[in-house]
């Protein structure tokens, strides 16, 4: 509570002190998003009345950022919600000639869409403005930079995490003194390679491998290490200066890729790593599932998703254990001992981390615009950050935070053995966390998982890695062929299927012919570079679909197709009733009937809430029929009212039944 404080009057401080901006009338520059409720530090929520962004902290963190801006650039910050998905909202306005922002900004995974759209200006005439702010300029791609990042990320997707309290049953791993050797040490030393990280291992699956595994681990014993090959195998070619796409292009099948997935096979192959479970294709891990297990106390290292690092470290605490996490060891020709007693590591040694969410600006922003657009986007998210850590300079960032980061994911920074070791390595490991993953943002990483999995499990036949790559590079080159023949037109690129609507319900008694039903009339479709599509030209899946035989509720879907041949759809519901039918509705109310707030508009009342169950003697669903007497409910007055509930079937069939409704004052 003392440190919120005294950020929020540090804050206070700088919107008092700084100067006051020109008397010219300010700029205005336009930040686009998906959820302004999490940007916008001056959005109010229309029903409770209260600022969107909860965080107060947060919220004077950038209002102070886009004061810095103002002063700095005379630039006025307006955010702008989308009105619609992120990928029609951006190309639809840069079509209309009416850009709807200067700065974009695109949720993870739109990004191929968006920037295979032709709407992103290339930067790389603005990239001065980023010189000494490498974190904001992520990887170029396809030749260009077209993206911009305000996340400071601290940790990969997956990260690796090692269990330190059992190590210390290991006596294998005892020095000469008595101590414990950790990975922080080994780190600190040079010695936290390749080689070394496998010796390290197969002596920790030496001492816990006959152990039964814990209740409710994925495999039969105690692993050293337990993981999802996916993110074991990405971080290892990162960690020797490799990966899937980068600066140079298609890396997947370097070298330096090939030979990490050979390490990844050894240590599998040396029975010190192992995937807990794949799913029923025989090559894909099961989901989180090294993470958890690694929380069970199953194994001593383990990747572990970002999200549920703290809620395995708690687990680990519950049995009095601590954890840490550590950057993935770096390849052994990467790290040099010097004379001095220093380390080096090289800057080919990295941690790989996805990009996220990114910028970009939109084409149709004339270079003035941009560049101010640009410069202003650095000095604010170097304002936040810097107030954020109350650091003067970037460069101290991600260790002036490191504490609160590392006690956020509950690693045992305090710990009087080895805590120090423990932050030391967390730092490093950021430090190493620069935003360089974009194959998952370009449409190459499923491909790339589908053939790891397939070699490292001989699936279909798939001798190795280093063959399954060669031989489907195909699978990347056709991306970057595809991609480079559209970035290098002038024209836009319709990538978007229709917007399909469907509206209503199809009612029809059984033996019913369909066919004579005007389908048409239920959807309407509209396309950002077509316009409104004819519905007569869509395509109706019905047959198969819907069984006139039986009575039920049934879809029909309608496939519109544009002129690029993008497909967009949508279903409507079909009831088929029986006619003949002529037993009266089941209706029954809940347990326990709600109560109404006074002065609801009697109008907006769910009666279906007060319905436990509405079918007819087919079983067909009918709480949307039920309807209600209000003739006696006065909800100006908080007492309890008379109100007849009833339901119709598709027959004619009805059921109604009494209730008392409770009007209440909130």
């Amino acid at each position: 509570m003392k440190k919120f404080a005294a950020l929020l009057l540090a804050l206070a401080m700088v919107l008092t002190l700084v100067p006051m901006a020109s008397a010219e009338e300010p700029i205005i520059v336009r930040w686009g998003t998906h959820w302004a409720a999490g940007q916008d530090p001056n959005q109010i929520d229309e029903t409770t009345g209260k600022y969107t962004i909860t965080d107060e902290a947060d919220r004077q963190l950038r209002l102070a950022a886009e004061k810095a801006v103002l002063d700095k650039h005379n630039v006025k910050i307006v955010h702008v919600q989308y009105a619609q998905d992120t990928r029609s909202e951006l190309v639809l306005s840069v079509l209309a000639g009416n850009p709807v922002c200067e700065v974009a900004r695109m949720w993870s995974g739109s990004e191929n869409t968006v920037l295979a759209q032709n709407i992103l200006q290339p930067l790389d005439d603005y990239a001065s403005i980023f010189e000494g702010a490498d974190w904001m300029w992520p990887t170029a791609v396809f030749g260009h930079n077209y993206f911009v990042n305000a996340n400071i990320s601290f940790n990969q997707y997956f990260t690796l995490l090692v269990n330190l309290t059992m190590l210390e049953q290991v006596d294998a791993l005892k020095e000469a003194d008595g101590t414990t050797l950790y990975p922080m040490e080994m780190l600190e030393r040079g010695e936290w390679t390749w080689s070394n990280f496998k010796a390290y291992l197969q002596k920790i699956q030496a001492h816990y491998g006959n152990e039964p595994a814990v209740e409710g681990a994925k495999v039969s014993t105690k692993m050293a290490y337990e993981t999802d090959h996916r993110f074991a195998s990405m971080s290892a070619m990162y960690s020797n200066g490799g990966g899937i796409y980068g600066d140079k292009g298609i890396i997947a099948d370097s070298q330096e890729s090939i030979d990490a997935i050979k390490f990844i096979v050894e240590l599998r192959e040396a029975g010190v790593m192992v995937d807990c479970g794949v799913y029923d294709d025989g090559y894909t891990p099961q989901w989180c599932e090294c993470g958890y297990d690694f929380g069970r106390g199953n194994s001593v290292f383990a990747e572990c998703p970002i999200w549920v690092i703290k809620g395995q470290a708690d687990e680990c605490a519950k049995r009095g254990e601590s954890i840490a996490i550590m950057p993935w060891p770096a390849a052994d020709r990467l790290v040099t001992k010097n004379a001095d007693g220093s380390v080096t590591y090289s800057p080919e040694y990295r941690q790989v981390i996805s990009v996220g969410d990114v910028d970009g600006v939109l084409k149709g922003i004339s270079p003035e615009m941009t560049k101010l657009a640009l410069e202003s986007y650095r000095t604010y998210w170097e304002t936040y950050y810097s107030l954020k850590a109350g650091v003067d300079s970037m460069d101290q960032y991600k260790a002036a935070v490191a504490k609160d980061e590392a006690t956020k994911y509950g690693l045992d920074i305090f710990n009087d053995t080895y805590g120090e070791g423990v932050l030391n390595a967390f730092i490093f490991n950021s430090e190493k966390c620069v935003p360089n993953d974009v194959s998952g943002n370009l449409g190459m990483r499923d491909p790339w998982d589908r053939i790891l999995g397939k070699g490292l499990y001989g699936v279909e036949g798939t001798p190795s890695y280093e063959v399954a790559i060669k031989a489907n590079m195909n699978k990347f080159t056709d991306v970057v062929t595809e991609m480079e023949a559209i970035l290098g037109s002038s024209e836009l690129n319709d990538n978007q299927g229709p917007a399909v609507k469907a509206s209503g319900k199809v009612v029809v008694a059984m033996n019913s012919d369909l066919s004579a039903i005007d389908w048409t009339q239920y959807f309407s479709a509209e396309d950002g570079f077509d316009g409104v599509l004819d519905p007569a030209l869509a395509k109706y899946e019905v047959e198969g679909r819907v069984d006139v035989t039986a009575a039920g509720a049934y879809q029909a879907k309608a496939i519109f197709t544009d002129k690029a041949g993008n497909e967009g759809s949508a279903k409507v519901d079909v009831i088929v009733y029986d006619p003949a039918n002529t037993t009266a509705p089941t209706l029954t109310v809940v347990e326990e009937l709600p109560t109404i707030a006074m002065d609801t508009d009697a109008s907006t009342i769910d009666w279906t809430a007060f319905i436990a169950e509405a079918k007819d003697a087919s079983g067909l669903d009918l709480k949307a029929n039920v309807v209600a007497d209000m003739s006696e409910l006065d909800t100006s007055m908080p007492e309890t009212y008379a109100v007849t509930l009833s339901v119709t079937d598709y027959a004619g069939n009805t059921a109604e039944v009494a209730i008392e409704v409770e009007v209440v004052v909130e």
